[in-house]
């Protein structure tokens, strides 16, 4: 509510009764167009006041509690990297409160889900980012407010306890256009601050790929952002526009890595949105929210977060004021007294006298029900389960669920005596727990649900050149390593289960080259595992000496570039096989070049080649963490740089054994 005049009229409230409507958010269903009450303060993605992503400087009424819950989708291709097709799904809830007329806090949780068919493994999810903001605005003139706003967050670590922070200090300034006139519903927002992020600590660089760095959240690089929107508050629907543009500082000579290992300005993929959304306040005290965000920026460069091409995005945001729903602002309608004409006049009640009664002590009632407390809890892990359902046995009285976040649940009144609770949650095995309720007494429990352990089915298939042949697998990790002899003849070869796991498969055959793949294999799922075997070299051009991988002919790049060529394919092939079948665990892969042009140019090209090698095995199903890559530019010469030969011979790849 911006409190505004307005002329009294069929949708104007009555004189006095503006904080009524604002205190109760009604709907702006039946409202004049540039009525003032059509205003929400509705709450951004991450909590606080705002727009989807803007935060808003108009902090809205004192001690207003807002929540809300935001859901995104988008599935597209070739993304953040040719040839791949990405699923993102993400949730996020925010509590919002305003304490004092000029202070904003806000409490947001973030979980998300990707699906990428070049990262490893393809299904990846980031949870339990938390972010905890603060909002300081004052309003400067009439219609104008601005302020300063706070964020810090906490990001997740990837397969460990270890947590990252961020803190982004942000200038915000909302106008109202309707305090120069009624006639323009219009509302004017921008953002400007830094944002220093520290997920990039997360993870080794070396071990991510650009699909597995946009699924886990990953950036390097702290960055200056900008935001502008507006909104128009009309009956019923609001819709509102959004551009933001978050600009990587600190790049090394402005140039960042493409996916295909060729240098990019940084200003060519710095992200840039636009987002286009409408918010529907006809319920009252709920506002629904639906928008796309169409990604404006195309390229991408390793260590900054891409913006797919579009992303759709549903919220709810509901408004509750704490002390209205303790007894504060009422509506009392007016009533009408008048006198009684003396027809109406009611006449004297006679008076009549009886025996005094003893007065009687009051009976009091006998208390004979009970409730249950408790928290479900992983029998395994000891953490809370949230979703549970946990019913009594032969009643009629509905289930009641576990809450997030603590697992904790309370029934409802039950008959004192013996119970049997029934609880069920998917991907548990079901339990029933007997207690004796004392009446009057709220029992507590705490129940252990143990997880059901299903197995994964994978179908096998191996050829070479498409043709069946018998090869060896091995499944190495997981909770039960295993060695299948795959026969085409034999058709339990081809059907195999294990439990849930992560699993690094190896295949061999005679005749062909071996392969490997890391499979994540869920609970209950399949797989379809299969390999397409290339025959091995007449010459061979990869061999191991001693502790180090010789290689016959070098490996080619595009001149100049970070860029394998395709004849250089069937030499890492090799570099596979050798590895598979010698049981080399570990490499450093290091590039090296002649000293012709600008050293520091040529140490950074020897980093990239070599990292353009090592993505090449990852894609070829090495596990990772098996693979490390470094650079020495000119350093290292294996043979003077006077001749063109010794200088050909200079510009090379090793392959140097860490762990046999």
């Amino acid at each position: 509510m911006v409190g505004y005049s307005t002329q009294p009229g069929p949708t104007t409230p009555a004189p006095g009764l503006d904080q009524t409507y604002q205190a109760h958010s009604p709907s702006t269903l039946g409202n004049a167009w540039m009525d003032a009450r059509n205003l929400r303060h509705g709450s951004t993605a991450t909590g606080g006041v705002g727009l989807l992503r803007l935060a808003g400087a108009d902090l809205g009424r004192k001690g207003v509690l807002r929540f809300s819950a935001t859901g995104e989708f988008f599935s597209t291709s070739d993304f953040p990297v040719q040839g791949a097709i990405n699923t993102r799904t993400g949730g996020t809830f925010a509590v919002g409160y305003v304490p004092l007329d000029f202070l904003d806090l806000s409490l947001s949780y973030t979980a998300s889900t990707n699906t990428n068919t070049r990262s490893s493994p393809n299904l990846i999810q980031a949870l339990g980012d938390v972010t905890l903001g603060a909002r300081a605005t004052k309003q400067w003139l009439p219609g104008l407010w601005a302020g300063a706003d706070v964020r810090v967050m906490t990001f997740s670590g990837v397969g460990s306890n270890q947590i990252a922070f961020g803190f982004s200090p942000r200038a915000v300034a909302t106008y109202d256009a309707r305090s120069l006139s009624p006639m323009i519903p219009l509302r004017l927002h921008a953002n400007l601050g830094l944002l220093l992020d520290g997920t990039g600590s997360l993870v080794d660089a070396g071990r991510l790929n650009a699909a597995e760095e946009y699924a886990l959240g990953i950036n390097r690089y702290s960055r200056l952002g900008v935001g502008f929107g507006l909104e128009v508050p009309l009956p019923v629907v609001t819709p509102f526009l959004e551009y933001g543009l978050t600009s990587p500082l600190g790049v090394p000579d402005g140039q960042l890595v493409a996916p295909d290992g060729s240098l990019v300005p940084v200003g060519s993929v710095a992200p840039q949105t636009l987002g286009l959304g409408l918010k529907v306040t006809a319920v009252q005290n709920l506002t629904f929210t639906a928008a796309a965000e169409l990604g404006l920026t195309r390229m991408v460069g390793r260590g900054v977060q891409p913006v797919p091409p579009f992303n759709l995005v549903l919220g709810a945001s509901f408004n509750v004021d704490p002390a209205l729903q303790a007894g504060g602002t009422r509506v009392i309608e007016r009533v009408v007294v008048r006198e009684p004409t003396p027809v109406e006049q009611t006449p004297p009640t006679p008076v009549r006298t009886e025996t005094p009664q003893v007065a009687q002590a009051p009976q009091v009632a006998q208390v004979t029900t009970a409730q249950v407390s408790g928290v479900v809890v992983d029998a395994k892990t000891r953490q809370p389960l949230s979703g549970v359902l946990v019913a009594l046995v032969d009643s009629t009285l509905p289930p009641v669920a576990s809450a997030p976040g603590d697992g904790r649940f309370l029934t409802y009144t039950l008959p004192s005596g013996p119970v049997k609770l029934s609880v069920r949650k998917d991907g548990y095995l079901p339990l029933e727990k007997t207690l004796v309720l004392e009446a009057g007494k709220t029992a507590s429990v705490e129940l252990e649900l143990v997880a059901e352990v299903k197995p994964v089915a994978f179908a096998l298939a191996v050829t070479a050149r498409r043709k069946p042949v018998p090869a060896t697998l091995v499944f190495f990790g997981g909770p039960t390593p295993r060695q299948v002899k795959y026969s085409q003849a034999d058709a339990a070869s081809r059907q195999l289960q294990l439990p849930a796991g992560r699993y690094v498969v190896e295949v061999t055959a005679p005749g062909v080259l071996a392969q490997t793949r890391m499979v994540e294999a869920a609970n209950g799922g399949s797989v379809d595992l299969s390999f397409d075997l290339e025959p091995e070299p007449k010459q061979w051009q990869v061999k191991r000496d001693n502790d180090k991988l010789e290689l016959v002919q070098p490996v080619r790049f595009a001149d100049g570039k970070a860029v394998l060529l395709p004849d250089s394919h069937a030499l890492l092939a090799q570099v596979v096989d050798l590895m598979v079948r010698t049981g080399v665990q570990r490499i450093r892969i290091e590039g090296h070049t002649d000293n012709q042009g600008d050293k520091t140019a040529n140490l950074n090209l020897s980093k990239e080649r070599a990292r353009a090698v090592a993505d090449y095995l990852i894609k070829a199903g090495l596990d990772p963490s098996r693979i490390e890559s470094e650079g020495f530019g000119d350093s290292r010469p294996v043979a003077p740089n006077m001749t063109p030969k010794g200088r050909e011979l200079n510009r090379r790849v090793d392959f140097v054994i860490l762990d046999r």
